[in-house]
């Protein structure tokens, strides 16, 4: 037996046991992080779905080869699954992304290569970054060339079902340099593009260091929001190991009809399978509100 075959044979089966002990069916179409464990990826959909989730995220996705992610589809489809991101622009934490113009063709590529993957695994959106920002244009400039690159990206992606989803990030943890922080900073950019294939990824953990007050912010900018992640402060990992009071969070977004994708971007507080199935039984737990 090779490792990968021990691995699934000692992981499937309890967590297959497991979910038929205690079914459960979320408020919130909540999707697992491909790579917390070491194990084929469509091993790792299966799990998730045994545990009753019908969508994952996988910012990886674009590195693998054709091959492997027609395996995923053809799994997704068997699962009934359905994928949130995978990020699209190679140079969205570096300079090169849409603060410059200088580096639009290359962002516009990798739209063109996100369309073709999305051809492939269906998935609902992806991740667009502006980039660090840079010094030979001012503010005002760099926030025109993101919406320029975004009504260039839009056109590209509009007869398709992707949506474009850009992301805030910290600058005070994470992402030190970066263009877009605030949410109201993501919705000037948004709101000038105006097109229904183009929105905003409201990063829960980013913006809970940037800014707080996260659910009147994601009230505010409700309109503009086409995708959500979650991740606890500080450590970034699963809801119940940080600040944020996550039923009260998640009961607002299902107050307000959200039918979209929660991705679960972050990490794990304890390893390995033990790790996944404590971070599962949170989700659950911050998903029983009112009672």
């Amino acid at each position: 037996m090779t490792r990968r075959e021990a691995l699934r044979a000692g992981l499937s089966a309890p967590w297959a046991a497991m979910a038929r002990a205690a079914p459960y069916s979320y408020h919130l179409r909540y999707a697992p992080r491909v790579g917390w464990l070491d194990i084929p990826v469509p091993d790792q959909l299966q799990m998730f779905a045994d545990w009753g989730f019908r969508a994952f995220e996988f910012n990886q996705l674009p590195r693998l080869p054709e091959a492997e992610i027609r395996a995923i589809r053809k799994k997704m489809d068997q699962l009934s699954m359905s994928m949130g991101v995978f990020v699209v622009n190679s140079g969205g934490w570096k300079g090169d992304a849409m603060c410059d113009p200088a580096f639009h063709p290359g962002f516009l590529k990798d739209v063109r290569r996100a369309v073709e993957l999305h051809q492939i695994v269906g998935n609902e959106c992806a991740t667009v970054t502006s980039g660090l920002a840079v010094k030979h244009f001012s503010h005002e400039q760099q926030t025109r060339h993101c919406i320029e690159a975004l009504k260039r990206a839009a056109e590209i992606v509009e007869k398709t079902k992707l949506v474009l989803v850009l992301e805030p990030l910290n600058v005070r943890v994470d992402h030190a340099g970066y263009f877009v922080v605030m949410s109201d900073h993501g919705r000037e950019i948004i709101s000038a593009v105006n097109h229904p294939n183009v929105r905003l990824l409201f990063d829960i953990y980013h913006q809970q260091i940037s800014e707080g007050n996260v659910i009147n912010h994601i009230r505010k900018h409700w309109d503009w929001i086409g995708y959500f992640q979650v991740g606890d402060v500080p450590g970034r990992k699963e809801p119940g190991t940080g600040e944020v009071n996550w039923r009260n969070v998640f009961k607002a977004i299902h107050e307000k009809g959200y039918k979209g994708i929660l991705g679960m971007e972050h990490g794990i507080s304890s390893p390995g399978a033990a790790g996944v199935k404590k971070c599962f039984e949170a989700y659950r737990e911050a998903d029983r509100w009112g009672t």
